[in-house]
């Protein structure tokens, strides 16, 4: 995929030069050599073009492959030949009652005549062009008295009335072509003859080692120049079908033979439709003694090739070959300009050989970018471009489409986020760039809450602050917005709360978790100065700072002196909604600690080891929401918790097809068996999980599971339950 690049080296005075001086030569030996290169590359082209039919016939006709290649060369030039045969029937039929036309064209030409000198537009011009001539008549007579006679020039020319004149004058003129002709066959029959050959030598000669590079750049080409004749021949095929019809049905004479017309001629881009389609329009004015065939063969032309030009071939060219409209305008001047009308034709799929060249080597991207169809910006990089314009309506329509097709946290994951980061890398927080951070948030502001119009909703429990820039208030904006969706409330503050100078009157009052955001790279100083003035005004806080760097987190929640270091919009909320759980938790305990190591002089122990044996498992164990050790252990603390959300016991055995038969805890650990059940206090509340662990696969159960959730419940009434005024529902 095309991604935005910086240019670590500006290209210097010589280099300019040099690429200057490069693209001037190749210029001058595509010009020169015209006369070799436009033969051998309409060979190629037909190759392109034949090398279908010739792989059916070899291989599902089983013809050996040089008659294959004869006989599809005889079948191509046999189409040609019907195609020429035709044509010439109907335009000597055409030519044979073009007399017959001579009285309606001059009446016409008299009537147009008439009316133009009515208005007295015609009378004008007559009387200016006379004067104008008896002017030039008059200078011209003054300088042939004032210089002497010269002796007029004799040519010496063929009598046409002299047969072999004519014959000589025909073959002159078809000398070129019918000589081009046959080196294109020659070229034709080797290349398909030796396709192999050729490209194994062509590979050898470019790959310079890198065979599958080589090798995939050739068949892309192939298939995109292949797909290009391929489609190019459907809808001139139909093009001509509709034109024909439509002319055969008005009444123009030789509708068969402008229908086979323009459908050869439309190989030349963007004129050759135009080309073709004026001498029927000539032969409308001529056969019609009103309009009306006129006017009805021109409408029919321009719906038909505006409809193709602005409808079909934009859809199918661009999505098939990878060139932009532009691309194909261009490159057509371009060719043309070398080497003619040959140079129309050829130019479409000249293009898209150097748009596949741009695509694999790197030194040529610019090939790809200047002329490709596929857009040169990514989702993230077209949506910081329209914010940071400040082109809201456009940036909403772009974010609408997104969500639209990927979801909400999609289009915060893939799109948004990846463009606030571009924006962190711009613009940095020094004073010279808050204009633009300004005008950048308010467009990311207007983007969030179009995309998802629900308020946030306010409240102590998290607070979201954005570390250093605006841009970084904006991902916390995106959390708050994602955290009310969940039913969380969060407060959101600006990073002037953080600053050395308004610190000390952040207000913290019922807050159990603190969530800093960063986008730029070095935190590390900051992200410590400020968890340790948090904890300063309240020690039992949750801090967690939320380092949404490309490369990820630079450092760990012990390098950094926070609770928890996310990369990630997900991974945030996940610890966020992890902490609330705990405080939850630990609020309705307060001052009750259930299932501690040492419970009744270590009966809780003896219990787990009695229980591992009747379980025949290497151990047992009670794991707590609020442990702060289990905590720590990411991974197994999200196997407790899902069996707390759920209520439920979780069985994962190995080979097993489960969501959480992943969890790297389990994997590092080499455990093939896990069974937990939740440990629910009689209040209802759920503390923790008693858990079997076994590093060899085993089966287990309906009956063990039961036995399972019994000992859970004798170990909470044993060891878990407390007096009613300790513990609230």
């Amino acid at each position: 995929m095309p991604t935005l690049r910086l240019i670590d080296k500006p290209l210097t005075r010589r280099g300019t030069f040099e690429t200057v001086a490069t693209f001037a030569i190749v210029v001058g030996l595509l010009y020169l050599g015209a006369g070799i290169l436009v033969p051998l590359v309409l060979a190629i082209l037909l190759a392109f073009a034949l090398s279908p039919l010739v792989t059916l016939l070899s291989r599902r006709l089983h013809l050996p492959d040089p008659v294959a290649v004869i006989l599809s060369v005889l079948l191509a030039l046999l189409a040609l030949a019907t195609f020429a045969y035709v044509a010439g029937v109907q335009l000597i039929q055409i030519l044979a009652e073009l007399p017959a036309y001579q009285t309606t064209i001059t009446r016409k030409l008299h009537e147009l005549q008439q009316q133009l000198e009515a208005g007295g537009f015609l009378s004008g011009l007559t009387g200016a062009l006379q004067s104008l001539g008896e002017q030039l008549s008059a200078g011209a007579q003054e300088g042939i008295r004032s210089r002497p006679a010269e002796p007029v020039p004799v040519t010496v020319s063929n009598d046409v009335s002299n047969p072999l004149g004519i014959v000589g004058t025909m073959l002159g003129a078809l000398a070129g072509p019918l000589a081009t002709a046959a080196i294109v066959i020659v070229f034709l029959i080797f290349m398909l003859l030796g396709r192999g050959e050729l490209q194994e030598r062509f590979i050898r000669l470019v790959s310079r080692g890198g065979y599958s590079t080589t090798t995939l750049a050739m068949s892309d080409a192939s298939q995109r120049v292949g797909r290009y004749l391929l489609l190019q021949l459907c809808i001139n095929a139909g093009y001509g079908v509709l034109f024909g019809t439509g002319l055969l049905l008005i009444g123009v004479p030789g509708a068969i033979l402008w229908g086979l017309m323009i459908m050869l001629f439309r190989y030349i881009p963007f004129v050759g439709g135009l080309l073709v389609a004026c001498v029927p329009f000539l032969l409308a004015f001529a056969v019609d003694s009103g309009w009306n065939m006129l006017l009805a063969s021109v409408a029919l032309f321009a719906v038909i090739d505006l409809t193709t030009a602005n409808v079909v071939e934009p859809r199918v060219y661009g999505s098939s070959t990878g060139v932009s409209p532009i691309a194909i305008l261009l490159s057509a001047m371009f060719w043309a300009t070398l080497w003619g009308p040959v140079g129309l034709i050829l130019s479409t799929p000249m293009t898209v050989c150097l748009v596949v060249i741009g695509r694999y080597i790197p030194q040529l991207q610019v090939l790809e970018t200047v002329l490709g169809s596929e857009p040169v910006l990514e989702l993230p990089e077209r949506l910081y471009q329209r914010m940071l314009k400040g082109n809201v309506e456009e940036a909403i329509e772009l974010a609408e489409d997104v969500v639209e097709q990927r979801g909400l946290a999609g289009f915060h994951d893939e799109v948004l986020l990846p463009a606030l980061r571009l924006a962190s890398a711009e613009l940095s927080d020094a004073d010279e760039t808050l204009a633009q951070r300004r005008l950048l948030t308010s467009s990311i502001d207007a983007v969030i809450q179009e995309t998802a119009p629900g308020e946030t909703l306010e409240g102590p429990a998290v607070v979201l602050i954005g570390g250093r820039t605006e841009i970084d208030e904006s991902a916390a904006e995106v959390v708050a917005q994602r955290l009310a969706e969940q039913g969380v409330h969060s407060r959101l503050l600006p990073p002037m709360a953080i600053r050395q100078e308004s610190i000390a009157q952040i207000d913290l009052e019922g807050a159990e978790v603190v969530c800093l955001f960063y986008l730029g790279t070095e935190i590390k100083a900051q992200a410590r100065y400020v968890a340790r003035r948090l904890r300063l005004i309240r020690p039992d806080l949750k801090v967690v700072v939320c380092h949404l760097a490309e490369a990820g987190p630079a450092a760990s929640a012990e390098a950094l002196r926070v609770d928890d270091v996310t990369g990630d919009i997900p991974g945030t909320l996940e610890r966020i909604d992890g902490y609330l759980d705990i405080a939850t938790v630990s609020a309705r305990l307060e001052g009750y600690q259930p299932f501690r190591s040492g419970a009744a002089g270590g009966a809780l122990e003896q219990a787990l080891r009695r229980t591992a044996q009747e379980m025949q498992v290497p151990l047992a164990a009670v794991n707590l929401l609020d442990d702060a050790r289990h905590r720590q252990e990411v991974d197994a603390y999200k196997l407790t918790q899902h069996i707390a959300d759920t209520g439920e016991p979780l069985v994962i055995e190995a080979g097993e097809e489960n969501e959480l038969a992943d969890n790297p805890y389990l994997l590092a650990n080499g455990v093939n068996f896990y069974a937990g059940v939740p440990l629910t206090l009689g209040s209802g509340l759920t503390v923790g999980s008693l858990v079997l662990i076994d590093y060899e696969p085993r089966e287990f159960s309906e009956a063990e599971l039961h036995r399972l959730q019994e000992i859970a419940a004798e170990l909470v009434q044993r060891f878990g339950e407390a007096p009613v005024d300790k513990v609230s529902a």
